[in-house]
């Protein structure tokens, strides 16, 4: 059984993604919202808490998981930094990794393809240290969800080092790093075509250690990332769910934009991390 902690679940949106949810998982999932609202959902849904306010939301919920009683927590309607602050509260002893990070499961259904993107959401432009995290993160993350000794890609313009373009520089100096790891396989720079198109390796006539096949796609700083990531799904067509890691148990953030199989999708990736 995983259970689900909800902060500011007793929304007409999260009714839908639980409805969802259940109709896939018959059995296996149990869901438990903290919101101001009046309950708007029977027990066959979830087992509800009223709370004061938003602060008392995040309280109740990030305590529920904290206590062992959830393993995902799920952010409702509720605002992420009310939530997040709460998750960072050293009294819950939640935070297990130096940074935290954002790691997308990037499905294309159009291409049979599917890769983890990190970090389009959280750290802004990351230093060496700080990408340092986000490659263990994000490493752990693969293992996983059944990916053998994943091949890691630092993401740059091009393929060769550049000593004018920091990105260049920051993916040459994690890739030292991380040169004898032995449970991945990490590397950059490189540009997107050749960390994901085989048939770009072959035009180029290119020859690495990543050659089309990587499993992970690392960027070098939250802008490339947001644009990559609202581009692979505006134009891409493609299903992409995120979470939040670093912590004791994956994070799952939903906005009022997402669909309903949005939401699904970033809560069954969470699932395969538990």
């Amino acid at each position: 059984m995983i259970t689900i902690s909800v902060a500011g679940g007793s929304q007409p949106e999260i009714l839908a993604l639980v409805k969802q949810a259940k109709k896939e998982y018959s059995e296996g999932l149990k869901f438990v919202v903290f919101d101001t609202n009046d309950n708007i959902a029977d027990e066959s849904m979830w087992d509800y808490f009223h709370c004061e306010d938003e602060l008392d939301v995040a309280k109740q919920a990030v305590n529920f998981v904290a206590e062992g009683k959830a393993q995902i927590l799920l952010k409702g309607i509720i605002q992420t930094h009310t939530l997040l602050k709460e998750l960072l509260n050293k009294e819950h002893g939640l935070k297990t990794q130096k940074v935290l990070s954002h790691v997308a499961m990037v499905d294309l259904p159009n291409h049979n393809q599917s890769f983890l993107l990190t970090d389009c959401a959280m750290n802004i432009a990351p230093s060496k240290d700080a990408m340092i995290e986000i490659v263990e993160n994000v490493k752990q993350v693969a293992i996983k969800v059944g990916i053998e000794k994943p091949k890691i890609a630092l993401l740059s313009a091009a393929e060769n080092f550049n000593p004018k373009m920091p990105s260049s520089v920051l993916a040459t100096e994690v890739t030292e790093v991380f040169k004898d790891d032995q449970e991945s396989i990490v590397f950059g720079p490189v540009s997107l075509d050749l960390a994901l198109s085989k048939e770009a390796v072959e035009h180029k006539r290119y020859e690495g250690p990543i050659m089309g096949d990587a499993d992970v796609i690392v960027v070098p700083a939250i802008d490339a990332g947001n644009s990559l990531y609202k581009s692979l799904t505006i134009f891409g067509g493609a299903k992409v769910g995120g979470t939040i890691i670093g912590t004791k148990v994956p994070v799952v953030l939903t906005s009022r934009s997402d669909s309903t199989d949005s939401k699904l999708h970033s809560l069954k990736f969470a699932m395969k991390q538990v």
